[in-house]
């Protein structure tokens, strides 16, 4: 942990010890017997095996279908008995997930667990619920403590990849929540289930609803691979473009990086961010329908080559067209060449008429071009490629844009030098 950020590192700190009190005195003040005992083996080891099939979500973080499990666990058995089996499941994992997470994320995964059970059963039992049953009394309480839990949950991994990244925690939070919520409220019946079925039937009850949990488990992963998939295709797109133009081998990827940076910092939607970050890979992409010979020139280009190379937002929108998912980016990739004065091309329109994600490409673009290396000259600095941009902000570019950019990207250089610097000592 010596690289993490000091604020991780605190809030890590606080997490762990408040868990560690809240779990040591359930504990204590819980009457022990064998039954119990056993009921923690059977359910600490379905956790355990739920909590080593994660599914990670796009902006970190993860979900799986231990929820349930520790929803059942929370009206079934005392505090303590459902607190120590959660801790159980985080810690004892097996398989991928625990030979590549490191021990302090389970720990913190671990100590999460704990609290936001241990706020969820206060809340429920504040309202002084009766003992588990089917009425509409107790199927309100239940919902309600497995929504605190969730938000909990999500809360408090959010406010700890936001310290560890240097990220809005917000945007996480917004995100991952999103993302979770279906999964969750797919799963709050399954957990009252899981308790009807244990209460009723016994272990055989649980084997009977866990491998359809484990199986929704799947259903899930397959959708959140099928998101990354998409843009497994765009990148395989730029490859095909990269083949074709050796001097811009990285640029879409590094135009994506910063056009993310730039949607982030104007808070920009997380959906809108997606689209923009599949535009901006794209961008250049109607270049496979350019010459070798046009795009790889050393010399100065003639009049009709400049045309061939000024048709390549059209040629990237036609290609856009035929994939489905990316019906919407077409225009935005059409639009960003066209200046901030109406002097672009293909269509010549100014300011507000661009697309915002347009605009926001350019400036990246530009930046991008200037720093790079080309056959006929040397990639400017990084001060040099700011002044230039500052130059042309109200002609070529958006300023507003401009402004924005230069702020993210001087933030984005510290980050990468201070993380250098930490890898350095690590």
């Amino acid at each position: 942990m010596n690289s993490l950020p000091n604020k991780f590192k605190l809030f890590f700190v606080i997490v762990t010890t408040l868990a560690i009190i809240v779990l040591g005195w359930n504990i204590l003040h819980t009457n022990w017997n064998r039954m119990l005992l056993l009921q923690l083996l059977i359910f600490g080891f379905l956790g355990i095996v739920s909590e080593s099939l994660p599914v990670a979500l796009p902006k970190g973080g993860f979900v799986t279908v231990s929820y349930p499990i520790y929803l059942s666990e929370l009206i079934l058995f005392p505090i303590g008995v459902t607190l120590t089996a959660s801790a159980m499941s985080a810690l004892i994992i097996f398989g991928k997930v625990a030979s590549e997470g490191p021990l302090y994320k389970r720990v913190f995964n671990a100590s999460q667990c704990v609290l936001s059970l241990a706020v969820s059963y206060r809340v429920m039992n504040f309202f002084d619920p009766p003992l588990f049953q089917i009425n509409s009394r107790f199927l309100i309480l239940y919902v309600l403590a497995a929504a605190v839990y969730m938000i909990l949950n999500v809360t408090l991994v959010s406010f700890a990849l936001g310290a560890m990244l240097n990220k809005s925690t917000w945007s996480i939070w917004v995100n991952n929540f999103r993302w979770s919520v279906p999964n969750s409220l797919a799963l709050i019946p399954l957990g009252f289930l899981l308790a009807l079925l244990y209460k009723n039937w016994g272990v055989m009850g649980l084997l009977l609803l866990f491998i359809p949990l484990l199986a929704s488990r799947h259903a899930f992963q397959l959708y959140v691979d099928m998101r990354e998939n998409y843009l497994s295709t765009v990148e395989a797109l730029v490859q095909a473009l990269e083949a074709k133009d050796t001097y811009t081998s990285g640029h879409s990827e590094r135009v994506g990086k910063l056009v993310v940076a730039m949607a982030e910092e104007i808070k920009m939607s997380e959906d809108k961010i997606q689209s923009l970050k599949y535009a901006a890979v794209l961008h250049d992409v109607g270049k496979i329908g350019v010459s070798e010979i046009i795009l790889n020139k050393e010399g100065k280009l003639l009049d009709p080559e400049w045309d061939s190379i000024r048709s390549h937002p059209v040629i990237g929108q036609t290609i856009i067209k035929g994939i489905k998912f990316l019906f919407d980016i077409g225009n935005v990739v059409r639009h960003h060449h066209e200046r901030y004065d109406g002097k672009g091309y293909p269509d010549g329109i100014q300011g507000s008429e661009i697309p915002l994600e347009s605009r926001i490409i350019a400036v990246a673009d530009t930046y991008d071009a200037i720093t790079s290396d080309r056959s006929y000259r040397k990639g400017s600095t990084h001060e040099e490629a700011l002044k230039e941009l500052k130059r042309v902000a109200g002609t070529q570019l958006d300023p507003e844009m401009v402004e924005v950019f230069c702020k993210v990207v001087t933030s984005e250089l510290t980050a990468r030098t201070v993380c250098a610097n930490q890898e350095t000592f690590a």
